[in-house]
């Protein structure tokens, strides 16, 4: 055999090894690029039975996705059982799994209040939370995506709550619902309430809401429309003093109810910790009813002690604190400060709470 022919297909097998050397090298990075942005992906998918899952992403074909979950090691999904798939950023990861990897994909655990008022942003269905600061305990349940029950409980009675809401447009959430209390030893004649309705706008973490309501009626005083000296009093031990007894047969009963305004808003200022404002704006509506067949017997002078007394118009409440969630067991802390400011009062507080998500 001749030399020639010999180079010629040494040359061509080196060619064909040098040339398969820049391919298999570029499939490589590729591969390892694939895999290392698959790697640095997480995400929290819904399944057609309404459970959450969350975890780093690994690989996804035609028919399955696969997870690394925590705890857990990898977990194979079917598609066909996946009804939504969404990102998250890895702090978003972080905080749902610390907080609750179960809920329905909260990236703010506690958006559907503030301290104490609600925002438009309902509780989805089977989600809740136990809110405590000592003197007030209260815990929150959504029955379904659309309806919210509570319960309160404090050192001088209990109550409830229901709110029922929905987001009526992208980004814009309203609800409406009431709070009903009553206390244990019957200095309240009868339970209190608040009605309410608000509208929010805005994110989980970033969100403005204005709330508006009217609370119960109460009496004030009475303001005498006609009355008569029916009997009077002479003491022994002083004849010079005469105590008289009044008869008031027709007078004005007065009556006030509070009208609310409340303005809160809420921001993400890391990835555990929102900056929240809270403030209410509360102003009385007088009125009055004339009463007639319902005498009242007293030895006050009507025209000095029913009338011209000094009432509050209203008040003012603002405040403004820190919502911390605990990385180490998922628990919401609230720390803030809280004017409240009168026609010829004011004074400031602390606020401090504390809120299990589940």
């Amino acid at each position: 055999m001749k030399p020639f022919p010999l180079l010629r297909v040494a040359a061509l097998i080196a060619l064909t090894i040098c040339a398969s050397l820049p391919q298999s090298g570029f499939a490589q990075t590729s591969a390892d690029s694939e895999s290392a942005a698959a790697s640095d992906r997480f995400v929290r998918i819904v399944m057609n039975d309404g459970t959450v899952k969350l975890g780093q992403m690994i690989s996804e074909d035609a028919d399955f996705i696969r997870l690394k979950k925590n705890n857990l090691g990898d977990l194979n999904i079917p598609k066909y059982l996946v009804l939504d798939m969404m990102d998250l950023t890895r702090s978003e990861y972080v905080r749902l799994s610390i907080s609750n990897a179960g809920r329905k994909g909260r990236i703010n655990p506690q958006s559907s209040r503030y301290f104490f008022a609600p925002s438009g942003i309902q509780l989805k269905q089977g989600e809740g939370y136990f809110q405590s600061n000592i003197a007030l305990n209260s815990v929150s349940i959504g029955v379904t995506e659309n309806v919210t029950v509570g319960g309160l409980l404090s050192f001088v009675g209990a109550g409830a709550s229901l709110k029922i809401g929905k987001e009526v447009a992208e980004g814009v959430h309203a609800s409406f619902g009431g709070i009903g209390f009553k206390d244990y030893i019957g200095e309240l004649e009868r339970p209190v309430g608040l009605v309410f309705a608000n509208v929010t706008w805005g994110t989980e973490d970033r969100n403005l809401t204005i709330n508006i309501g009217s609370g119960t009626k109460f009496e004030t005083q009475i303001t005498p429309q006609a009355w008569a000296i029916t009997d009077s009093i002479v003491y022994d031990w002083n004849p010079d003093y005469v105590n008289y007894e009044y008869t008031i047969t027709e007078y004005d009963q007065g009556w006030v109810r509070p009208l609310l305004l409340n303005v809160s808003g809420m921001v993400q200022i890391s990835d555990f910790k929102w900056l929240i404002s809270e403030n209410y704006f509360i102003r009385n509506l007088r009125y009055a009813t004339a009463v007639t067949g319902s005498p009242i017997v007293t030895f006050s002078d009507p025209d000095y002690d029913y009338n011209g007394r000094n009432t509050s118009d209203g008040v003012t409440i603002l405040s403004v604190g820190i919502r911390n969630l605990s990385s180490r067991n998922g628990w919401l802390w609230d720390y803030g400060m809280v004017g409240v400011i009168g026609n010829d009062f004011g004074f400031g507080a602390p606020w401090v709470s504390a809120t299990l998500p589940f």
